[in-house]
């Protein structure tokens, strides 16, 4: 078997493409395909790295013949002794351990260690910092001012390319690009200033392509979109793709870390399918703390699973547009564009939702290009059904689209999709209504979910016995619970009865 087969026959093991398998190591599909077809050969670092993923090790993946023939005899004896003088190592501490704690034997002497004087491995200071995670030492680059020249107490030497130029302030700032070799881009400024010793500040820090540099919390090109929300949590903002010819990888969007006492340091982690394709460490020194911070046109706060909160969005160049517009323009966005990417499809998405409440139903219709309104409202309507199983915000927002302005037919229609939305999850629907504040519009929202949920007797029994089971496991809030109960009563309730049931759980 080749060398070639040997990497298909483990990566197939693990059940993993060739582009994810390429992805881990940093480098690309086609060269994982010329590997398995012997048309090239991994060098050392590759092979490494093949191992480590495969779980094997080198020998075994090149099947040399080490990992083939079988230890000589006399090796079996070396092996044998080395057991029994271990065992022996052994006896002879737990002997010692019951002397030490004989009061009556002399205090044993102290050790001896040549590592006495050693100082301890030194680390980053701050989250600003990549870790050479190849080194044996931990090696690390760290915004800021740096002891001695270039590589900074580093093995990373300059094997691509260095562009200088003078900046305003005199300093001379040199980018160096080790991208390709060693994984590394910086910048730095050399400053010297009459009387003082020469001083070297780094501002920059890039990696991609490579699982072999990380940050001081462990985040590497290729960990997951949930790793990273795990990891830096809250203190994170989505910010929108970048563009420009000096993108430093491919991506969809980028998170940003710049937590308030950062002093102008920031991290950006640049996203690709919800993967980390590149990681930038950067101190922002002409924008400050301000350099992330929210203003709902690029840059966005994050909802718990990592996904931008749109609820504030604004649109800075845009003529005012009224919201019944917004949703139009999104919706047709969703339904006749196929190119979209994924993040221009959740935005358009969350841009319908979150307008129902706001919804000029009759407005709506006269922009479609039907002849009746009607029609453009019923295709919605339909479009809208068909989004089912709806995410939490999603319900929560169908819901409120009863504050819209409803009526007749219309009324009717909008009935069934809370009822949709009610059957695909009872409980997330019932957490719905107990938002503080909307008592009024959550009694119309029960009016008008047990209106269309008597329709479908099967699916209205499946889904109370949902809500039953969930409240008495005790998933709920005290809140969540009263409402969840008083829903259950409208549903139940026949319908001429219902205006005497009580309007809130209080």
């Amino acid at each position: 078997m080749t060398l070639g087969q040997r990497i298909s026959m483990y990566r197939k093991r693990l059940g993993i493409s060739q582009e994810e398998l390429g992805a881990r190591l940093g480098v690309s599909r086609q060269a994982v395909s010329k590997w398995e077809t012997d048309a090239a050969s991994p060098d050392m670092e590759n092979l490494l790295a093949l191992a480590r993923e495969f779980g094997v090790s080198v020998a075994e993946l090149t099947e040399t013949s080490e990992a083939k023939k079988a230890a000589p005899k006399w090796l079996q004896y070396i092996s044998l002794a080395l057991v029994l003088a271990a065992l022996a190592g052994l006896a002879i501490c737990l002997y010692s351990r019951e002397q030490r704690n004989d009061v009556s034997a002399p205090p044993p002497s102290p050790p001896v260690s040549d590592t006495e004087n050693t100082l301890p491995t030194p680390s980053p200071a701050s989250d600003f910092a990549l870790i050479l995670d190849w080194t044996e030492t931990g090696e690390f680059l760290e915004l800021g001012e740096q002891q001695g020249a270039y590589p900074f107490g580093t093995s990373l030497w300059l094997d691509s390319q260095e562009t200088t130029v003078t900046a305003d302030d005199g300093s001379t700032v040199h980018t160096i690009d080790c991208l390709q070799s060693g994984g590394i881009r910086l910048r730095y400024s050399h400053i010297e200033e009459k009387d003082q010793p020469p001083r070297n500040i780094i501002t920059l820090l890039e990696t991609t392509m490579t699982k072999e540099v990380s940050t001081p919390r462990s985040i590497h090109v290729g960990s997951s979109k949930a790793e990273v929300i795990g990891t830096y949590g809250s203190d994170l903002v989505y910010c929108m793709k970048e563009g420009g010819g000096d993108i430093l990888t491919e991506h969809d969007y980028f998170y940003a870390y710049q937590p308030k006492d950062a002093y102008s340091n920031s991290i950006c982690f640049l996203m690709k399918d919800g993967m980390v394709r590149g990681i930038r460490v950067e101190n922002m020194a002409d924008l400050g703390n301000d350099a992330y911070a929210v203003n709902n046109i690029s840059i966005f706060p994050i909802q718990r699973n990592g996904d931008p909160d749109y609820s504030n969005r604004q649109d800075l160049y845009a003529e005012p547009v009224s919201e019944t517009r917004k949703v139009y323009i999104a919706w047709n966005e969703l339904v006749t564009n196929s190119s979209l990417s994924a993040e221009e499809a959740y935005t358009d998405r969350w841009t319908v939702f979150s307008g129902l409440s706001l919804l000029d139903w009759q407005e709506f219709g006269r922009l479609g290009t039907t002849e009746y309104p009607e029609q453009t409202i019923e295709a919605f309507l339909s479009w809208l059904q068909d989004q089912a199983p709806y995410s939490e915000p999603e319900t929560f927002r169908l819901q409120l689209g009863v504050q819209s302005n409803l009526d007749g037919w219309l009324s009717e229609s909008y009935s069934s999709l809370l009822s949709t939305a009610f059957f695909g999850n009872p409980a997330v629907f019932a957490r719905g209504l107990a938002y503080p504040g909307l008592e009024d519009t959550m009694r119309e929202v029960m009016m008008h979910t047990a209106y269309s949920a008597e329709l479908y007797p099967a699916e209205l029994e499946a889904a109370l016995d949902t809500l039953d089971a969930a409240i008495e496991s005790g998933g709920f809030t005290a809140a969540e619970a009263d409402w969840a109960k008083l829903l259950r009563l409208y549903l139940v309730t026949p319908i001429d009865d219902r205006n005497e049931l009580p309007r809130t759980p209080l």
